[in-house]
């Protein structure tokens, strides 16, 4: 009987110092059934030498607990969508916005010449440095000069900001470009080339 209370007190032991050890980790069911088991059972007999025979206790498994990651919180900010308009009462306007589609430009060329000449007024063209480049198919105006002027009204789209103006000679000379650009300051648009 002794011995069985020295196993027992030994594997209760042992427990105690498993379970202080762990600290958070869990001990295995197999490895607790055979700590109950051997607990449960005792040596049975007397002090015989079969009951002097060497136990080792069980070991016991401990699995440990894994911590999730932190989890970080994004830092972008949040962005409201902005809603496009769905009907004419969300449409919202500048205050200086004429709701016009169009606006006039006041063509004027005015050169001291009598040479044959002709005016092209286009909004397809591009400029790198001194070399222009102009799609004479996309054209606003075409008009000839009489005696070297020109007086025409052109109703203009209000996307077309930028255009240039071409004068050409029929003799064969460089052409004359000027570029015409909108202007909010003033009231009325005009291109003079004089």
């Amino acid at each position: 009987m002794r011995f069985t209370s020295t196993v027992t007190l030994h594997i209760k032991q042992q427990i105690k110092m498993a379970l202080q050890q762990s600290r958070g980790l869990f001990v295995t069911g197999a490895s607790l059934s055979t700590l109950a088991l051997l607990t449960a059972c005792g040596g049975g007999g007397g002090d015989d030498d079969s009951s002097k025979a060497s136990v080792t206790p069980p070991t016991t498994i401990t699995t440990p607990i894994t911590t999730p990651p932190a989890t970080t919180i994004p830092t972008t900010p949040i962005v409201i969508p902005v809603v496009d308009p769905t009907s004419l009462d969300d449409l919202v306007v500048d205050p200086d916005y004429d709701l016009q589609a169009a606006f006039t430009l006041l063509v004027q060329v005015d050169l001291a010449t009598s040479q044959r000449g002709y005016f092209s007024l286009c909004d397809d063209y591009k400029q790198q440095n001194q070399l222009i480049t102009v799609n004479y198919e996309s054209c606003l105006l075409r008009g000839a000069l009489d005696s070297g002027q020109l007086n025409e009204q052109l109703l203009v789209a209000n996307h077309q900001r930028n255009l240039m103006a071409v004068v050409w000679f029929y003799d064969g000379s460089a052409p004359r470009y000027q570029q015409w650009q909108y202007s909010s300051d003033s009231a009325g648009q005009q291109l003079a080339i004089n």
